[in-house]
C-alpha cells in the first residue's frame, strides 16, 4: 500500500508540475508601422478564446467592454491610471481563471476599458491585455527571435546558458532595466514596456521648440538614432529614441526614470522574467535595428493614404507625399486591416509601392535616417 500511495503522490506532483507550464506559446507580432509592435497570444478565459497582449509596462491587466459584456462581468469602481497618453479609466471587473495551454491563472481582476483609446487601430479583434498583475508571479520565457513563449509558475532558477541576470528594479510595480547609453556610457533607468511598440521613448516635460534636437514626427514628438545601448551582455545598435512629452508621467517618475524601453528595444532576442525575483535573463550578443521606409498608413473616407512621410526617409527621397492614395502594396489587397498591411512588410528590406492612378509604382529599401541622439 505504501508503495502504491508513493506512487500516486508522485503522480500527483508530475501532473502538477505539467499543468503549471503552459508549453510553447506561439506569439504574433501586432504592428502598425515599420519595426517592433506589439506581442500578441490566444489564450482562454471563462471558456473562450481570444486574443491578447502581453503589457510589461501596464500596472493593470485590462480587457475590452465587449469581452466584459460577453462573459457577463459586473464592473465596480471605477479607476484611474497614468499613461503614456493620459489618463485612462474604467471599471474594475473579476476574471474567470485565465488559461494558457497548460498554465492556468485564477483570482485576476482587470479595469474595463475601450482599448482604441491606448493602441488605436491595433485593438481591432484583441479582447484584453496581460498586465503587471498577471505577470507578477510567473516566470515568462519570452523569445522574441522565434516569436514563442512559455508561462510557468515563478520559482528561483538560474538563467539559461548565453544569458545573464542584469538588475531588476521596480518603480512602483512596474520592471525597470538599467542600461548603458551612449559612448562614453551613460547610465539610464528606463520602464520595460511592452506596451510600447517603439524601441526608446525618452519621457520628457515640455513640447519640443524649433531647437530640439530630431526629425519632427506627428504628435509633437521627435525621433533621434541612439548609435548603442547596452543591457548586460547584450549590445543594441541603431536604436531609435522618440522624445514625447508628458507631464504626468514625468511628475509619475520621480526624477528616477528616463522614460520606457518598448518591444523594437527588446526585438530579435531571448529573455527571461520573473518579477516575483526580482530577476531578468538576458541573453548575450549583439542586435541591430533594422531601418525603416519613412511612411505611415491611415485610412480615409475607404481609400489607404500616406498619411506621414518623413523627411529625409526612403518615401521622401522617392517623391511620395502625404496624401498620396496607395493602390498597391507588398501581399496583395490594399483594403485588410492596417495591422496585416504591415506584417506583410514585417522582415522585408526591401519592398515595391504603387499610389495613385494610373498607378506609379517605387521601390523602398530600409534605411537609418534619424539624427543622432544626445545621451
Amino acid at each position: 500500500m505504501k508503495r502504491i500511495a508513493a506512487f500516486l503522490l508522485a503522480a500527483v506532483v508530475l501532473c502538477g508540475a505539467a499543468s503549471a507550464q503552459s508549453g510553447r506559446v506561439p506569439l504574433t507580432r501586432l504592428s502598425l508601422g515599420e519595426i517592433g509592435g506589439w506581442i500578441a497570444l490566444d489564450l482562454e478565459l471563462g471558456g473562450q478564446r481570444g486574443r491578447w497582449l502581453i503589457d510589461t509596462g501596464a500596472s493593470r491587466n485590462l480587457v475590452s467592454p465587449a469581452l466584459a459584456r460577453r462573459l457577463g462581468l459586473q464592473q465596480g469602481s471605477t479607476v484611474i491610471a497614468d499613461t503614456v497618453l493620459g489618463q485612462v479609466r474604467g471599471g474594475e471587473v473579476k476574471l474567470p481563471a485565465l488559461r494558457l495551454g497548460g498554465f492556468e491563472r485564477p483570482a485576476q481582476s482587470a479595469l474595463a476599458i475601450e482599448l482604441a483609446t491606448l493602441i488605436g487601430a491595433a485593438s481591432e479583434g484583441i479582447d484584453g491585455v496581460l498586465g503587471v498583475p498577471f505577470l507578477d508571479g510567473v516566470q515568462l520565457d519570452l523569445d522574441l527571435r522565434d516569436w514563442v513563449a512559455t508561462f510557468g509558475r515563478s520559482e528561483p532558477s538560474d538563467c539559461s546558458t548565453g544569458s545573464s541576470a542584469v538588475p531588476l528594479t521596480r518603480h512602483r510595480t512596474l520592471p525597470v532595466i538599467t542600461l548603458a547609453v551612449g559612448e562614453p556610457a551613460v547610465l539610464q533607468a528606463y520602464v520595460l514596456d511592452t506596451g510600447n511598440p517603439a524601441a526608446l521613448v525618452r519621457v520628457v516635460a515640455s513640447s519640443p521648440d524649433a531647437a530640439t534636437p530630431g526629425l519632427a514626427v506627428p504628435g509633437g514628438h521627435r525621433l533621434t538614432l541612439l548609435p548603442q545601448a547596452t543591457i548586460g551582455m547584450q549590445k543594441r545598435t541603431d536604436v531609435p529614441v522618440l522624445r514625447v512629452a508628458a507631464p504626468a508621467l514625468v511628475k509619475s517618475f520621480e526624477g528616477r526614470l528616463h522614460g520606457l524601453a518598448g518591444t523594437a528595444f527588446i526585438d530579435g532576442a531571448r529573455w527571461r522574467l520573473d518579477l516575483a525575483h526580482d530577476q531578468l535573463c538576458v541573453e548575450a550578443g549583439s542586435v541591430a535595428t533594422p531601418g525603416g521606409f519613412g511612411l505611415a498608413l491611415e485610412r480615409f473616407g475607404g481609400e489607404l493614404r500616406l498619411s506621414t512621410i518623413l523627411a529625409g526617409g526612403p518615401a521622401a527621397q522617392a517623391g511620395l507625399r502625404e496624401g498620396d492614395v496607395v493602390t498597391r502594396w507588398p501581399g496583395g489587397d490594399t483594403g485588410r486591416p492596417l495591422a496585416e498591411l504591415w506584417a506583410s512588410v514585417q522582415g522585408r528590406d526591401e519592398i515595391v509601392v504603387g499610389v495613385g492612378q494610373p498607378v506609379r509604382e517605387v521601390t523602398l529599401r530600409r534605411a537609418l535616417f534619424a539624427p543622432p541622439a544626445v545621451p
